[in-house]
């Protein structure tokens, strides 16, 4: 299960002034001649330009017309969100009683449930690992928030408690929209967490419209 194998032209998604990625400012301008060459020679994912990158960058440089340091560049911006697979006993946010019956059957990672989320329904779930119907939401869903950029369990179960429970949750909604689902569960819940950055979020929007 590839999880990170982005398509090249969807670069343009999160390269740009509005996301944490305006460290890659030199790109910013030349990203839609970059993807259109690539697209071109039928580069259209980034396991198919690791392939020529790895083996051949000249290639690479010839094809887009990237110089030394940009091409590093742009290989960077590629990898910036390459799928982390977490340790699941680090979900503090999970009922500890059920997290210790899902790392009893031998599911340690987020790829784990993350590959038998995707081959089984929940209630099937449910019943394979033993746990309440709501403790297999909440572990599927926290297992895909974190693969957005920089969340980890304290900022997914924020996400997740304050009705973000799926990436098509950040793919479908507004940056103030999101802002408000937030601030406004911090404030109700009297929790003590802190709302995100508008960038931050900005950034994990973006990813969220280009992950596989």
């Amino acid at each position: 299960m590839n999880l990170d194998n982005i398509k090249i032209e969807d670069i343009k998604i999160i390269l740009n002034k509005d996301t944490t990625l305006t460290r890659y400012y030199p790109l910013i301008p030349l990203k839609n001649i970059i993807i259109e060459r690539l697209v071109t020679n039928g580069i259209l994912f980034k396991s198919q330009y690791d392939e020529i990158y790895d083996s051949d960058i000249e290639r690479i440089r010839e094809i887009t017309g990237m110089p030394e340091g940009i091409d590093e560049s742009f290989h960077s911006v590629l990898h910036l969100h390459d799928f982390k697979n977490r340790n699941l006993k680090e979900l503090e946010s999970i009922n500890s009683d059920a997290l210790a019956k899902v790392l009893a059957h031998g599911y340690k990672k987020s790829l784990d449930i993350i590959k038998l989320a995707s081959e089984k329904g929940e209630d099937e779930l449910s019943q394979l690992l033993d746990i309440g119907a709501a403790d297999t939401r909440k572990l599927c869903a926290l297992c895909h928030l974190m693969r957005l950029p920089g969340v980890k369990d304290t900022r997914a179960s924020l996400y997740y408690d304050s009705g973000l429970q799926s990436l098509d949750d950040f793919r479908n909604n507004t940056l103030d929209k999101i802002l408000e689902m937030i601030t406004s569960y911090i404030a109700n819940s009297g929790c003590g967490k802190s709302v995100p950055q508008r960038k931050e979020l900005a950034t994990q929007i973006a990813v969220s419209r280009i992950l596989p």
